[in-house]
């Protein structure tokens, strides 16, 4: 994956996901923040998400379907999934325009 800017997740307001073959993908809200984080880590827990997300499985769910190749890998006693990224790509956000 490509180096990015560090930035928090609850910062990236708009985000869209670049992948090596140009192929790209928008997003906004949570789903944003999800793909900031599946971009800036080496893997996200639903762990990681709370308290802003609770439903992490849906939102991965979601994100293949549109195309993005995401692994689980679940591990434990009590079937805890870990998600990681493994479309190759770059991320740029766009971040709120907040001059008045």
């Amino acid at each position: 994956m490509t180096e990015t800017a560090q930035i928090q997740p609850k910062e990236a307001n708009n985000v869209c996901y670049r992948a090596l073959t140009g192929q790209e993908w928008h997003y906004r809200g949570k789903r944003a923040r999800v793909v900031t984080m599946l971009v800036e880590q080496p893997s996200v827990t639903q762990w990681d998400t709370l308290p802003w997300h609770t439903r992490l499985g849906g939102t991965i769910h979601a994100l293949r379907r549109d195309g993005l190749n995401i692994s689980t890998e679940v591990e434990g006693r009590y079937r805890h999934a870990r998600y990681r990224l493994h479309t190759e790509g770059s991320l740029i956000i766009q971040r709120k325009n907040t001059d008045s």
